[in-house]
């Protein structure tokens, strides 16, 4: 009996609690609650592919150099503000991981975004929409463009699919299958009562806000530092850049993505052969299925490969590489247009210069250079 008090007040006090903090959430000015949002907040569960944006959301998020502010649409597509899609004649959707996403800037120095205002510039009737989220994988992409497509029926004209080589691994390591109805199998929560429920909590408590901010541990102390510190942010973050820019060769050769086991399928023969070749020939399989929904409904369907740092520093296996673009290459035939965007570091003498022109210093991402040069090698090879 005692035990089934205790756990009845307090499963009351918790709900009391919930209800007070939600309301006061709500109520505080959106400014506030906007820096005050962890930036996990924003990135939601999704029943059918794993994981989202919150539509609607603005909050900052600070990756490589500076600390920046991210909105969503009434989609949940990272956006240049809170807005609601007008759709127009053409409607041209992008999908792909965090390089697609473009974390670390605005959007509107994505290459997404900076492809939206090329457009733009010259035709009114045109749409860009940016659905690519952090850590996809053609898994989620085939599971999402059949969510949008055949069950939210958006009047798609053209899709974009950008694919990194990460993606090749996270299928094979971090997603399972999608099911007949397009439902992607993983290790999560899938109960959709669950997920609408953490989604809420996530995005309309403080309490979450606080937790998470102070957890795992470890992040505790830099986080007080951080209340005590005062600078001007615009001129650290490029102070930060310049310093960071001066890292010799020697050093770039030594960081740590460019022996990540993500990309071990195109350099070791014995990981190609372990799960290597079979994560291509199923990342494959996914992208034919989306092949066969675009044709179905009679929209064009691009697939980009983009080229990471870690191939421009770092040489592939030829052989292992040349299976992977060949492979691409074979969707060609199911009315795929194909294209490899890798002209964009070609113009620096050398391919530290590239990675220093072009990325952020100790990570993978696009900095602003970077987008705006793959934002051009898209539009020169690429018929919108």
């Amino acid at each position: 009996m005692q035990i089934l008090k205790f756990t009845r007040n307090f499963f009351i006090i918790l709900s009391i609690y919930l209800t007070v903090d939600v309301i006061f959430f709500y109520l505080l000015p959106n400014d506030l609650k906007t820096n005050l949002y962890n930036n996990r907040a924003h990135r939601i569960k999704s029943f059918y592919y794993h994981h989202d944006l919150r539509p609607m959301a603005s909050f900052y998020d600070q990756w490589g150099y500076e600390k920046y502010k991210i909105f969503t649409n009434n989609l949940g597509f990272k956006d240049k503000s809170n807005r609601e899609i007008e759709f127009k004649k053409k409607n041209i959707l992008f999908i792909g991981d965090s390089f697609t996403e473009g974390v670390g800037i605005k959007y509107e120095d994505t290459f997404v975004g900076i492809i939206d205002d090329k457009l733009k510039s010259i035709k009114n009737d045109v749409e860009v929409l940016n659905a690519g989220v952090q850590s996809y994988s053609t898994s989620i992409y085939l599971s999402k463009i059949h969510y949008l497509l055949n069950i939210k029926k958006l009047p798609i004209t053209d899709v974009v699919i950008v694919v990194s080589g990460g993606d090749i691994f996270d299928d094979a390591f971090k997603y399972m299958e999608v099911d007949e109805d397009y439902i992607l199998n993983h290790v999560d929560h899938k109960n959709k009562t669950m997920i609408k429920l953490i989604n809420f909590i996530k995005s309309n408590t403080l309490i979450y806000q606080i937790i998470s901010r102070i957890t795992p541990p470890k992040v505790i102390p830099s986080l007080v530092m951080s209340l005590f510190e005062k600078q001007d942010e615009v001129k650290n973050y490029e102070m930060r850049e310049k310093e960071l820019k001066k890292i010799s060769n020697e050093e770039i050769l030594k960081m740590n993505f460019l022996n990540h086991k993500d990309y071990s399928y195109l350099y070791s023969i014995k990981e190609f052969d372990d799960w290597g070749k079979k994560s291509i020939d199923y990342s494959i399989e996914n992208l034919k299925k989306i092949a066969e929904m675009t044709n179905k409904n009679n929209i064009s369907l691009n697939i980009l490969y983009i080229y990471e740092p870690i191939i421009i520093l770092k040489k592939p296996n030829k052989q292992l590489f040349s299976y992977l673009i060949e492979s691409f290459k074979s969707l060609e035939k199911y009315n795929v247009n194909f294209f490899e965007i890798s002209d964009f570091y070609k113009k620096y003498e050398n391919k530290f210069d590239a990675y220093k022109g072009l990325f952020f210093i100790n990570d993978i991402h696009l900095n602003k250079q970077g987008n705006n040069q793959v934002a051009n090698e898209i539009i020169q090879k690429i018929k919108f």
